[in-house]
């Protein structure tokens, strides 16, 4: 059984952005509606409103590859802990059919990740930005690596900000 090693100061910045998050929730958003319910709609409120909205819209898309893992390679599944998945989700392995490794790069540099494939779309990303323990939770994943597939900026950016996008493997 592998459980994944977040780095110590991950832990710190997982707080700060939930408060961002809570905070940023009620600053904002309640406060801006109560506002616009009192004053009226004009075009300065709702941008602030949309403008808020999509700040917290970020929050979420950094905070759900966050995920505390264990890997049980004697039943084949995978168990994650989430912010969007509190109380843990099992995933078998076995309903997996390959895995990719690439690269992405943040201000705190370059670093590994590992996507899991289903029916040619990734669904499960282990980023090594947060974990110390990668190469262990990866070579515990008895996939097959698809080492040759297309990939371009636009899939990149896909990937980033929606997590799926489907591998075509290179002949």
């Amino acid at each position: 059984m592998i459980k994944s090693k977040i780095h110590r100061n991950w832990y710190l910045w997982l707080a700060l952005m939930l408060f961002f998050l809570a905070i940023g929730f009620y600053m904002f958003i309640v406060k801006t509606i109560v506002y616009i319910i009192k004053e009226g709609i004009s075009f300065s409120n709702i941008l602030v409103l949309i403008l808020c909205l999509l700040f917290e819209l970020f929050i979420i898309i950094v905070i759900k590859d966050f995920k505390y893992i264990i890997i049980d390679g004697q039943k084949n599944q995978l168990k994650y802990y989430s912010f969007l998945q509190p109380f843990g989700r099992i995933l078998s392995l076995n309903d997996f059919d390959n895995k990719i490794k690439t690269s992405e790069t943040s201000m705190r540099g370059e670093y590994e990740v590992v996507y899991l494939l289903k029916k040619g779309y990734t669904v499960f990303k282990i980023s090594g930005l947060f974990y110390d323990n990668l190469k262990e939770m990866d070579s515990s994943i008895k996939l097959k690596r698809i080492y040759n597939y297309k990939f371009n900026l636009k899939l990149y950016l896909q990937l980033l900000f929606t997590g799926k996008i489907r591998i075509e493997e290179e002949r």
